[in-house]
């Protein structure tokens, strides 16, 4: 009876020692959180990025989720990913959001979500063995102090923490950086054909159309001035301006079309635009010529041979698509590839200054060349290997440093509306940044979408600004890994070792453990099969 009291007493000791843990371990929850991750880019886990945009909150953040009940695949698993990680952002934002899950058919939701710029999609969906249209809602609503963004329909989840994390940020800050674009140089029209860089780069920052032909000056508080693909040449008084910009510490884009093509006619045209002397003056050199790739895109040309036309997609090396990145380069370090389009190299002026660092951050294929110009664009040209026999041609490159102005002991242009220059001139400029990319085409509306120029260009813009908190979220979705090419005879061993090799492993497996036991009784036996030796003490 004691030993059955003690069994007693210790069971309901332990019970309660391991509820006491389990309290514990609870309470502990409430105030720590982790998470283990180990995917190659961490994407689903939330960046330090997003952890400080969150820790920075000064007031409540209200999610609302208007999310329609028993979605249909695949959007119930859209359901699921987003509010598991709303719910990881309430963990990091210490009560600092609260979500609220509202479902559009109860009674007076869906007019609300109406209300905030949610509007019903219509899916199809799999119900009474039969197809049916489905009217559902998938949006989100932030509220935050007087301020509200709305994200009408989710249904990229693959880009989710960036969208998440910029409209929070975007919410808490009272004032957006400017970017400037500039215009009047008949360069492409940022309604026409800039529209994806102008609706990606207006949830960040705000997009001014800067002119300098009128005689203004650029805007003090404008943190970027971008100069894409201009076709005009610039007056002095612009290029005073510009280097006057950047020498009060502003940040220049430069993608310039330093030759420009005409593939249909074959024409070749080098543009001279003035703009070159400041960059050569400030490090770096756009040279004369056109880079040829074997890593290239396809194009497609039409033929008429005896009358009937015909389709073929060639392989275009003017066309080059690089994959060679500087890894210690925030802008391109998680890229996949960033396609140009007659491209000229970049090479570092000799005239730099001592204290400004020139960094190649985009370098072509090891099979590639260059073309010096005039030079023959047909594509059906025919080039031999000796065409490529130079590798890491610059495309694009990063400059930092304190730059040295054109206009140092120069006299001082007058501007166009006639005012009255500044007294003196700005000699040079504190540590600032200047990126320049040989290519323009590569960022206009009908090279940008689906690939990953826009988050190059994104990308690109926010480490101008030094905003680099967001280039690393942005990166997570970039899934572009190029599959390396092998030997027809390394496919056949692959394809039978996976079809043959686990079948062969199970039954060599289950020989092996057979031929085990066999030894093992056969050792049993004889073991039970030996004679006792009888001692003097043993009665027979």
């Amino acid at each position: 009876m004691q030993d059955r009291s003690r069994f007693e007493v210790d069971s309901w000791a332990t019970l309660a020692l391991t509820i006491a843990i389990l309290l514990v371990l609870n309470l502990i929850s409430v105030n720590l959180f982790a998470r283990l991750d180990l995917t190659e880019g961490k994407i689903y886990s939330l960046s330090p990025a997003s952890q400080k945009v969150l820790r920075n909150l000064d007031d409540r953040l209200i999610v609302k989720m208007y999310f329609t009940k028993d979605l249909p695949p695949p959007y119930n698993g859209y359901a699921r990913y987003l509010k598991d990680q709303l719910e990881e952002y309430q963990a990091y934002a210490k009560g600092k959001i609260k979500l609220e899950m509202i479902d559009p058919d109860e009674e007076g939701k869906e007019l609300e979500a109406q209300r905030y710029g949610i509007p019903p999609l219509q899916v199809n969906a799999m119900e009474n063995d039969k197809i049916e249209i489905k009217k559902v809602y998938m949006g989100l609503v932030f509220l935050f102090e007087d301020r509200k963004e709305v994200i009408p329909v989710m249904q990229n989840i693959s880009s989710l923490e960036y969208d998440l994390t910029s409209t929070i940020k975007r919410l808490s800050y009272q004032l957006l950086p400017s970017v400037g674009f500039l215009v009047g140089q008949e360069g492409p029209d940022l309604d026409k054909e800039l529209t994806y860089l102008n609706q990606a780069l207006s949830r960040q920052y705000r997009v001014r159309r800067i002119r300098l032909d009128e005689g203004t000056p650029i805007p003090p508080d404008v943190s970027v001035l971008i100069i894409l693909g201009p076709n005009k040449e610039f007056s002095e008084w612009e290029e005073y301006v510009i280097d006057q910009y950047l020498m009060r510490g502003g940040r220049l884009a430069i993608l310039l079309n330093h030759i420009q093509v005409d593939v249909p006619r074959g024409v070749i045209t080098k543009q001279d635009l003035g703009i070159e002397k400041l960059l050569k003056n400030y490090g770096v050199l756009v040279s004369d010529n056109l880079v040829i790739d074997q890593q290239c895109n396809r194009i497609s040309i039409t033929r008429q041979i005896q009358g009937t036309t015909y389709q073929n997609v060639v392989n275009y090396p003017f066309y080059p698509v690089a994959f060679d990145f500087d890894k210690n380069s925030l802008m391109v370090k998680n890229l996949g590839a960033v396609s140009f389009y007659f491209v000229s190299s970049l090479e570092p002026s000799p005239v730099t200054a001592k204290d400004v660092k020139f960094d190649p951050i985009i370098r072509s294929s090891q099979n590639s060349g260059t073309q010096a110009v005039p030079c023959e664009v047909n594509p059906y040209r025919n080039f031999s290997q000796e065409d490529f026999n130079q590798n890491g041609m610059v495309l694009a490159a990063a400059l930092q440093g304190s730059f040295s102005s054109y206009f140092s002991g120069r006299e001082v242009p007058f501007s166009p509306s006639g005012t009255v220059p500044p007294a003196s001139t700005i000699s040079s400029s504190p540590q600032t940044r200047l990126v320049v990319v040989g290519d323009a085409d590569w960022a206009t509306d009908q090279n940008i979408k689906g690939t990953d120029n826009l988050t190059f260009f994104l990308n690109m813009v926010d480490w101008l600004t030094q905003d680099e908190a967001l280039i690393a979220i942005r990166s997570k979705q970039v899934t572009t890994r190029p599959l390396k090419e092998i030997s027809p005879g390394t496919k056949k061993l692959v394809k039978y070792g996976n079809t043959l090799g686990l079948p062969i492993l199970i039954v060599l497996f289950g020989v092996v453990r057979w031929q085990i036991r066999q030894r093992m009784k056969r050792r049993l036996s004889s073991f039970s099969r030996e004679p006792k030796s009888v001692g003097k003490n043993d009665i027979p």
